[in-house]
C-alpha cells in the first residue's frame, strides 16, 4: 500500500488487518479522524460493483443491520481503494444464541435490497447458481478438486451435478441482497452483541436466505440448532436443496485446495446434511 499516496488521500496508514480470512485489508486513519479499514481490489471495474453496492448496505444500516459506512471508494494504483469505517468486535468461531439470533433477523432484513449481479459476466442469480451446480465458477466452488481427490468426493460432487442437471434458473428468487461469504470470521461481537456484519465486497443482487444457509454450514459442529433455523425459514424444497448442494461443494473443494486436514470433516458434513434434505 503506497503510503505517501494515501496520505495525499488524507489516509494515514496503520497496521495490516490479520487474522481470519481477510486479504488485502489495512487498518488506517481518515481525514477526519476516524479509524477505517482500507482494502485495495485489483482493476477499477470493482468501482462499479460499489457503485450498485453502497445504496444497498445504506438501507441494511437503516434497517438496523451493523454494516459497514464506506467513506471512500475510488481508483488508486491501477485498482480500487475502498475505506470503510472501523466496527468494534471480534470475531467468535461459536457465537452465543443470541447473536445467532440477531444474525438470522439480519439476514431475514436483507430481503427487497438491491446490490450488483454476482458474476463479472452480469449472471443473474439463478443462472450464477445453476451454472455453479453443473460445471462450478474459477476460484470457487469448483468441481474438478471433488472428482480428482478420492470415491468419496467424486460421489458428492454426481450428486452435486444431478441436482444441478434439473435445476431451473426461475426457482432463485433474485430480490434481495446477498453477502455470499457469511462465515463467522465476517461477524463481529462485542460485549456479547452483534456488532458488525463485515467484507461485503462479492455481495450481490439474490435470495438473501442463501446467507442463512452459508451461515449454518459455518456454524454446523457447534452444538447449535442452526438447521433447525434453517427449517423453519419457509424455503421451497427444491431451493434449499440447490443451496445445501452449493455451499457443500464450494466448502469441500476449499478444503481439497487450502486446508487438507479438513477434508474428511467436510465430507462427513456434506453426506449428513444431503441425507437430510434428500440432494
Amino acid at each position: 500500500m503506497n503510503r505517501a499516496r494515501l496520505l495525499q488521500l488524507g489516509f494515514e496508514l496503520g497496521a495490516r488487518a490479520l487474522g481470519g480470512r481477510s486479504q488485502g485489508a489495512w487498518f488506517a486513519t481518515a481525514p477526519d479522524g476516524a479509524p477505517v479499514v482500507l482494502k485495495w481490489s485489483p482493476g477499477e471495474t470493482m468501482a462499479d460493483r460499489y457503485a450498485a453496492l453502497l445504496p444497498g448496505l445504506d438501507e441494511l444500516r437503516a434497517r438496523g443491520v451493523p454494516a459497514p459506512e464506506y467513506l471512500h471508494v475510488g481508483a488508486f494504483d491501477g485498482g480500487t481503494l475502498s475505506a470503510q469505517r472501523f466496527l468494534p468486535g471480534r470475531s467468535e468461531a461459536n457465537p452465543s444464541p443470541a447473536v445467532v439470533e440477531s444474525m438470522a433477523r439480519c439476514i431475514a432484513a436483507k430481503a427487497g435490497v438491491g446490490g450488483p449481479r454476482p458474476a463479472a459476466d452480469q449472471r443473474p442469480w439463478g443462472a450464477f447458481v445453476v451454472r455453479t451446480l453443473t460445471v462450478g465458477q474459477d476460484g470457487s466452488a469448483m468441481h474438478e478438486p471433488l472428482r480428482t481427490w478420492g470415491r468419496r468426493s467424486a460421489a458428492v460432487v454426481d450428486r452435486v451435478e444431478a441436482l444441478g442437471a434439473h435445476a431451473d434458473p426461475g426457482w432463485f428468487p433474485s430480490d434481495g441482497l446477498v453477502h455470499r461469504d457469511l462465515h463467522t470470521d465476517n461477524v463481529l461481537i462485542d460485549q456479547g452483541a452483534l456488532s458488525g456484519i463485515i467484507d461485503w465486497e462479492d455481495a450481490c443482487a439474490g435470495d438473501h436466505r442463501f446467507d442463512l444457509v452459508a451461515f449454518a454450514f459455518d456454524l454446523d459442529g457447534h452444538d447449535q440448532p442452526i438447521w433447525d433455523v434453517v427449517d423453519a425459514a419457509g424455503f421451497e424444497p427444491q431451493v434449499l436443496r440447490a443451496y445445501v448442494a452449493l455451499l457443500t461443494l464450494k466448502c469441500a473443494a476449499s478444503a481439497i485446495l487450502h486446508r487438507p486436514e479438513d477434508v474428511v470433516r467436510q465430507l462427513d458434513r456434506a453426506e449428513r446434511v444431503f441425507d437430510r434434505y434428500d440432494v
